[in-house]
């Protein structure tokens, strides 16, 4: 299969794409950046253009010709403050970028395509207090659009649905959990200082509980989505072991032989973080998101990390294997 990755420098892009390309999938990664001798080493096929710009994508299209495509582009979350303009680059790049891509994709020509979204903005009745709560959200609950995140989530899978009520567009979304790894905001903020046994600082109590999935099982179930799910559908990506942010960070602490972290009221971090990066971290830091993969295992998917316990094992490997070759 001819295979085109939208954001394929991403964190959950550039997965998909060696993932793809280890199974011996012709793969074409679209970014802003240049991807450099990674890319070429991957066996990938890298495209520049940037996804608000349709020109730049009717030619990666005619390029790539592909068979399969999947839309994981997006701007970084801040690791710090943040102006109101971010937010609405943030959004713009989701919203109208999936939008430009879609628009250009002939629904008639078989192509596949997929979405990576977010599955943890579902409506909840309540801001958690640390108490117990087996609740499970599925995919037809409805989405929490009090929040930037839920309103732009909104916004950008509506764009998708669209094109599939319209043109009868061969769609899926996935909506992922906390994606973490070895990579992305997770590596940057909290497990590369533990791998220097540094403590770090947390938003909030720690109680609030997540939907996690490693890294390598989003992209595979990205994959495995774009073989065996059904067009118009929304499935969940996450693993079987909601836990608490406290104990998830507690655990990696414990497995890079850190100091445990250090977790700041909400208030004081924001005045850290300003209004604009703080509307992000509230949400993500104080309401839990106990999230049900029965769907997508349904459509047989299996994971390899089906536990945060596993998952944190692969990081702590992937970081001390990347530590070892740099010597």
């Amino acid at each position: 299969m001819r295979a085109l990755v939208f954001g394929s420098t991403g964190f959950i892009g550039s997965e998909v794409a060696r993932l793809l390309a280890s199974e011996g999938h012709e793969v074409y990664g679209f970014s802003r950046g240049h991807a450099g001798d990674a890319a070429a080493k991957d066996g990938l096929n890298q495209i520049s253009g940037d996804v608000l710009k349709p020109s730049d994508i009717a030619a990666a299209y005619k390029a790539a010709d592909p068979h399969w495509v999947i839309f994981a582009a997006g701007e970084k979350y801040p690791a710090g403050r943040s102006s109101r303009s971010w937010l609405e680059l943030m959004e713009k790049t989701r919203v109208e970028g999936v939008k430009n891509v879609v628009n250009a994709l002939d629904s008639a020509a078989g192509v596949k395509f997929i979405t990576v979204s977010g599955a943890l903005a579902y409506k909840r009745p309540r801001l958690y207090k640390g108490e117990g709560d087996e609740l499970l959200s599925k995919e037809e609950d409805p989405i929490d659009e009090s929040t930037w995140f839920g309103r732009t989530l909104s916004k950008w899978e509506k764009e998708v649905m669209a094109k599939v009520q319209s043109d009868g567009l061969n769609a899926v979304i996935a909506r992922m959990g906390a994606v973490y790894g070895w990579g992305g905001q997770w590596r940057q903020l909290f497990f590369e200082p533990m791998l220097r046994h540094r403590r770090v600082f947390v938003p909030g109590n720690g109680r609030a509980q997540l939907s996690y999935i490693h890294v390598t099982d989003a992209a595979r179930a990205l994959i495995h989505l774009l073989r065996k799910g059904t067009p118009g559908e929304v499935y969940n990506i996450v693993d079987d072991e909601p836990v608490s942010i406290g104990l998830f960070l507690n655990s990696a602490a414990s497995f890079f032989k850190a100091p445990h972290p250090l977790y700041v009221p909400l208030w004081l971090t924001r005045l850290a973080l300003g209004s604009s990066t703080f509307s992000l971290v509230k949400p993500a830091f104080s309401v839990s998101q106990l999230v049900s993969n029965a769907k997508l295992k349904k459509y047989e998917f299996t994971f390899e990390y089906p536990s945060y316990e596993s998952g944190l094992k692969r990081v702590r490997d992937d970081a001390l294997a990347v530590r070892e070759a740099s010597k």
